[in-house]
């Protein structure tokens, strides 16, 4: 499994987050992935002119978000990788997920205590094994 490859805040309330932190450090926030898979009102936060992670707003009807930033680790194998969370205990919050160009997949998971993680990789879809049902947690 390779480094952290990208991180990402989720908030009811991303409009407020974007201007204290816009005020505190300087972030600047695009608009982003509204006309992909994705769907979601969504922003990539930059510093510097460099992507350095994401904003997306919380479901209105989704249990409210953990405090705290989600890492995605990067993996050769996304579908592997899935099925190896599943076997460990964890469970599946997002299949793979198409947010268009040529490197941009990814899942997001928790592990056996809660806590939340993503997936990215630069390949499409490698392996067809069935999954563990994933809802079934």
């Amino acid at each position: 499994m390779g480094g952290i490859v990208w991180w990402e805040i989720e908030t009811t309330d991303p409009e407020r987050f974007q201007r204290f932190h816009a005020a505190l450090s300087g972030w600047s926030f695009e608009p982003a992935f509204a006309e992909t898979e994705l769907g979601a009102d969504y922003w990539i936060i930059s510093s510097g002119g460099h992507g350095i992670g994401g904003l997306q707003r919380a479901e209105p009807a989704a249990a409210a978000p953990a405090a705290g930033a989600r890492v995605y680790l990067g993996v050769d194998d996304l579908e592997a990788a899935m099925e190896r969370v599943v076997e460990l205990g964890g469970y599946i919050e997002r299949p793979r997920i198409e947010l268009g160009g040529a490197d941009r997949w990814y899942g997001t998971f928790k592990d056996p205590t809660g806590v939340s993680f993503g997936m990215w990789t630069a390949h499409p879809k490698r392996t067809t094994r069935s999954l563990v049902d994933p809802w079934s947690r």
